[in-house]
């Protein structure tokens, strides 16, 4: 019968129990800036291509609140993969938005 792999962050053992948590708070922590400033940023130039950036942040900062509910056991481990993935998606998408829809601006 063939093991089913487990991703990185799932193993526990040797002093990786408080290692994940804190990775997790500093994240919150950065996300949330990040994407506080990108807000100011969007309200000082009211423009589609920073309101998009501050969208990806906004996208950034769930990825780590889905990862601090999964911590916290609200959420199973395949909701948690399918939620990161989809925002891995919702980001990507947003920043190619933005710079193409600056590109095309900048055209004009």
């Amino acid at each position: 019968m063939a093991s089913v792999a487990q991703p990185l962050h799932a193993l526990a053992g040797g002093g990786a129990e408080l290692m994940l948590p804190t990775v997790l708070v500093l994240a919150a922590v950065g996300s949330a800036v990040v994407f506080t400033l990108s807000v100011v940023a969007f309200r000082q130039r009211r423009s589609v291509p920073y309101l998009l950036v501050a969208l990806a942040f906004g996208a950034l900062a769930g990825q780590t609140l889905i990862g601090g509910l999964t911590t916290a056991n609200y959420l199973t481990g395949s909701t948690h993969h399918l939620a990161e993935h989809a925002l891995d998606v919702v980001i990507i998408a947003l920043l190619i938005g933005a710079v193409y829809y600056a590109r095309k601006i900048e055209t004009r």
